[in-house]
């Protein structure tokens, strides 16, 4: 014969599907409140999805050899990384222990948003890279490139005492020697940051970044007069498109154990892996001066209305497409949740409760009809009180849902 069914297990199971429930519905408003915040531990805006990254280990870092391209590539976002840690050929420039780990987040912020990022160490001749790079890459949408190594605000020209011309006010001499803000070549070789702007702009690019994490200072001067070497024009529309930041501001010193990079990687992960350009300096220098750092960063950047309001660095999304993305996932999420239909769980669940409520009564009778099951004095649980507090947990579940 069939025992009456226990309903304390089934009491159990709805308040523990109920809990099931709200803890599921209480971590999804969660997971969306955390999105939009900007906090460190912030997921990033973009689903692999979006960014269309094949997988997590998979990057667009290309070999760092320093062989010339030997074919242009159709890739709408590059980027260059010149690394110089090491001066030992150079007597008056010492060794920089943190430039390469400033190569380290500058890839992985630049690889997370569809860059295909060359990265090159101790180079000799900085302009000639530059040059590849741009020829390889010229159909690129959007380029960045960065440097770590020594700079210098450069007064001293070299000369050649064979190479001037002559005139009433004098010997003119004429040098190759580039001026003003400058890269520093493994050997010393000076690139200035005028002619690197240049050639980054030479195929028209619709954005160009710029980040100098060097040091600005000035190295000396020379006693001879001399023709310094001519800057050419980038054109006023070419200007509105590119965004120079620099690590230090001029004439000062640039830092190697809290560089800019790895002021800027702070940032980065912080703001939830994109950051407004505009904001990149005043954030980092505001977190330098909380934390006693002396060095400021700086920008050059020509603003024409509203040109690089909504450009988020360093992501191929504007502010506008963040916002949409935000609220894709809320709806997905809100979508998510109300496939789970709380009210229909409590009519099935009721359903199922009269169902054996309806069956214990009926055992329940039978069960005092058999006079022989009465001696081994069974205690059964009260099943006219059980069907009340059940519909008691249902009603509360009911409640809370809606």
């Amino acid at each position: 014969m069939t025992l009456p069914v226990n309903i304390k297990p089934i009491k159990n199971a709805i308040a523990n599907s109920y809990r099931k429930t709200k803890t599921k519905c209480q971590n999804r408003i969660m997971k969306i409140k955390n999105r939009m915040k900007s906090s460190s531990d912030v997921e990033p805006l973009f689903s692999r999805n979006d960014s269309g990254r094949g997988s997590k280990n998979k990057t667009n870092k290309v070999d760092e050899s320093n062989a010339a391209p030997t074919s242009t590539l159709n890739v709408l976002r590059a980027a260059l990384i010149i690394l110089i840690p090491d001066y030992s050929k150079c007597e008056d420039l010492s060794d920089l222990n943190g430039v390469n780990s400033d190569g380290e987040k500058m890839e992985e912020m630049l690889t997370a948003h569809d860059f295909t990022v060359e990265t090159k160490r101790n180079v000799v001749d900085i302009e000639q890279v530059v040059k590849e790079f741009c020829k390889k890459y010229k159909k690129a949408q959007t380029l960045h490139f960065h440097y770590s190594g020594h700079g210098v605000e450069n007064a001293t020209v070299e000369i050649n005492p064979n190479w001037y011309t002559v005139n009433t006010a004098g010997k003119t001499f004429t040098t190759i020697t580039p001026a003003g803000d400058c890269m520093v070549g493994s050997q010393g070789d000076l690139y200035a940051v005028h002619d690197l702007t240049y050639e980054l702009m030479e195929n028209k690019p619709d954005k160009v970044t710029v980040t100098l994490d060097c040091c600005r200072n000035s190295r000396g001067f020379n006693k001879d007069f001399v023709k310094l070497k001519h800057k050419r024009k980038i054109s006023l529309s070419q200007q509105q498109n590119i965004a120079v930041i620099y690590g230090t501001s001029n004439l000062h010193t640039a830092s190697d154990s809290n560089s800019f990079t790895q002021e800027l990687y702070k940032i980065y992960k912080k703001e939830g892996l994109a950051i407004a350009i505009l904001d990149i300096v005043g954030k980092i220098n505001q977190s330098w001066k909380d934390c006693g750092i002396k060095q400021i960063c700086k920008d050059d950047i020509v603003k024409v209305g509203e040109n690089w309001e909504s450009y988020m660095w360093p992501s191929a999304k504007n502010m506008e497409d963040i916002k949409d993305g935000l609220d894709d996932i809320v709806d997905t999420e809100d979508e998510e949740i109300s496939d789970f239909d709380m009210k229909e769980f409590v009519l099935q669940m009721n359903d199922r409760v009269l169902k054996l409520e309806a069956e214990n009564k009926f055992l329940k009778s039978k069960l005092e009809m058999n006079v022989n099951n009465q001696p081994k004095k069974r205690k059964f649980t009260e099943i006219s009180k059980v069907p009340a507090k059940v519909r008691k947990i249902s009603f509360r579940i009911a409640q809370t849902a809606f």
